[in-house]
């Protein structure tokens, strides 16, 4: 059992730590085995009826602090294998978050949390992404990715001749703002390194530019709150485009 990412990339399995990531691997049929301290058997007795009796492991505390990489205390981690996305269909239109050398887990967490709320299934990461089953991507999303359609390391200038619909990159230094577009079509919308934003060969690909307006002091906001921002004012213009109906 492993935490680095080579375990993962070719095992196509990952350490899922804590009961609520436990509990959301159990609803996707995920759990390969779960390592559950001795005195905690009436504590987690509600996961450990959900499965056969050979996939539960008893071990000491000491053997779970092994592998943890927390700081705090870890009573229950399970390997998990990681859901494998059918492949992309572009012969219809479809949402999608395109992810461009995302190199921060918390940050990819909370892109993948708000996506999934505002109901972008579709994310694509870009080769030199973090690993969607880092620990620390895994903290921070919930589990949320288990419930999405996630495709790694992929070519998204492939992805870019092959999409139908509009792609927009997001970017300071746009002139068209994110709230004046017409959002309620099927898009795809193109996230940047937190430090370097999208590479200039892939934003050269993108016809379409915008930006968030940020009429206070501030300089710019941090990815994962410009992604929320960006996802949601999509959410909205749809919501607000039913109700026209």
């Amino acid at each position: 059992m492993s935490n680095d990412s080579k375990f993962r990339s070719t095992q196509l399995q990952a350490l899922a730590y804590g009961e609520h990531l436990i509990i959301e691997a159990l609803k996707y049929s995920l759990i390969e085995y779960v390592l559950l301290e001795e005195s905690n058997l009436i504590r987690y007795s509600h996961i450990i009826e959900l499965l056969p009796l050979e996939q539960i492991i008893l071990v000491s505390a000491e053997v779970l602090q092994k592998i943890n990489i927390f700081d705090s205390e870890l009573s229950i981690v399970a390997l998990i294998k990681q859901p494998i996305a059918s492949e992309l269909d572009f012969s219809l239109p479809f949402d999608c978050i395109i992810l461009d050398q995302i190199q921060d887990p918390g940050n990819l967490g909370v892109i993948l949390r708000a996506a999934s709320a505002g109901g972008i299934k579709n994310i694509v990461l870009s080769k030199n992404c973090v690993d969607i089953y880092n620990p620390k991507v895994l903290r921070a999303s919930q589990g949320i990715q288990f419930a999405l359609n996630i495709y790694q390391n992929y070519d998204v200038f492939e992805f870019i001749r092959q999409y139908s619909a509009q792609i927009y990159a997001l970017t300071p230094h746009a002139n068209d703002s994110i709230y004046e577009q017409d959002l309620t079509q099927n898009c795809a919308l193109v996230l940047g390194n937190e430090g370097n934003g999208i590479s200039s060969e892939l934003l050269s690909a993108i016809k379409s530019h915008l930006t968030i307006p940020m009429p206070g002091r501030a300089e710019s906001l941090n990815l994962a709150m410009a992604a929320t921002v960006a996802i949601f004012e999509l959410s909205r213009q749809r919501i607000v485009n039913l109700r026209k109906k």
